[in-house]
């Protein structure tokens, strides 16, 4: 088998991409003993020791490097639940300032590493390379910048939408996951099966592994790499005697006045987490909602803002998922009941999509396109 190695540019808004591309990466290397690839990145190095747990990393970590890199803006996040629209064209326009020196910094990288692919997920910017370099790529994802950034009004998005959409129409493949918004910038496009992390063990498993007690409510809170202010809560109307938080995030802590009831577990193999808790609370993204589906977690999910994604994730939520809208004063003053009750009892629609081979539909993708 031809070795094949794997140049992989994966944005650093939220956790959602880095957790899914990496995912599949190590996979398709543990998949093939000859591929090596490289993680172009602001994130990865921490989630090595969540994939030590796992078992995969220390199969493959002598294949696979990581370089700290920018390759889109994203939108800048307040915090989970809200966002930085101001700071957001900021960025867009430092970023475009200094595009042609990242341009060529890259383009001159990639000639010395010599990939035989270029992955993106999600950016646009690897694709000026590869059309350069007349290397194959891939787009891997769930929705393009160029979409996001055409919903809002202002001149500045609107400009860069437009240019956005010229790169991603040098893409060679776009491989589009389940809970998609509108991909029309990339010509050549296959829809895929659902990508995400999966538990390794069982409800009883898990529960026993964290050392969850029995008749107690365990509830994730789900607010990824931004998290969510802890001064936002009620504490006084919180009563732990039947229920606990949980916290499994990298970059955020939750704080209160009487700590009692809440359960910090940091550096865990996180879709265990999810399997063991009894739901999850969370801002809808595509990582907490593909690792709970494969966790088979209930989901309560609140408002994120005035992100385009959401109606498109919400839909999905609201068919094919045990889930229920909770908004954020029932979130802040505890007032979950309700919602859980909901969760529990809503009705799912199975999806055949979210039952395929996606690792295989992603190999066979990569190997049609190196033909």
């Amino acid at each position: 088998m031809k070795k094949i190695h794997i140049s992989a540019y994966i944005s650093g808004h939220g956790f959602g991409h880095i957790s899914r591309s990496l995912e599949a990466i190590l996979q398709i290397l543990l998949n093939h003993p000859e591929w090596t690839a490289t993680i172009h990145s602001p994130r990865g190095e921490e989630f090595a020791s969540s994939l030590d747990i796992s078992g995969i990393w220390g199969k493959v970590k002598n294949r696979i490097q990581f370089r700290k890199t920018r390759s889109d803006v994203g939108i800048v996040q307040k915090d989970s639940l809200g966002m930085d629209l101001d700071s957001t064209e900021s960025e867009i326009l430092e970023f475009k300032k200094n595009k042609d020196s990242l341009l060529q910094l890259e383009t001159e990288y990639l000639k010395k590493e010599k990939p035989d692919l270029i992955w993106s997920d999600s950016s646009s910017f690897p694709f000026l390379i590869s059309s350069e370099l007349k290397i194959p790529s891939l787009f891997l994802g769930n929705f393009t910048w160029d979409y996001i950034y055409s919903y809002y009004e202002s001149e500045i998005f609107q400009k860069y939408s437009e240019e956005l959409k010229k790169e991603y129409a040098l893409c060679d493949l776009g491989l589009v996951l389940p809970l998609s918004c509108p991909i029309t910038s990339i010509l050549n496009t296959k829809e895929i099966g659902l990508l995400g992390r999966k538990p390794n063990l069982n409800k009883e498993e898990a529960r026993k592994y964290y050392g969850f007690e029995e008749d107690i409510e365990y509830y994730l809170f789900s607010f990824g790499a931004y998290g969510i202010d802890s001064s936002h809560f009620d504490w006084k109307e919180w009563d732990p005697s039947k229920r606990r938080i949980v916290i499994g995030g990298i970059e955020w802590k939750i704080e209160a006045k009487n700590n009692l009831g809440i359960v910090t577990i940091p550096n865990c193999h996180y879709p265990d987490l999810l399997r063991a808790s009894d739901f999850v609370l969370t801002k809808p993204g595509y990582g907490i909602l593909s690792e709970s589906y494969f966790a088979g977690t209930p989901i309560l999910y609140t408002d994120r803002g005035n992100f385009p994604e959401y109606k498109y994730l919400v839909k999905t939520l609201q068919s094919q998922y045990k889930s229920s809208y909770i908004s954020h004063d029932d979130l802040f003053s505890f007032r979950w009941e309700e919602a859980s009750k909901a969760a529990i009892s809503s009705n799912v629609v199975p999806d055949p999509r979210f039952q395929k081979d996606t690792i295989r539909e992603i190999q066979n993708s990569i190997l049609e396109l190196l033909k």
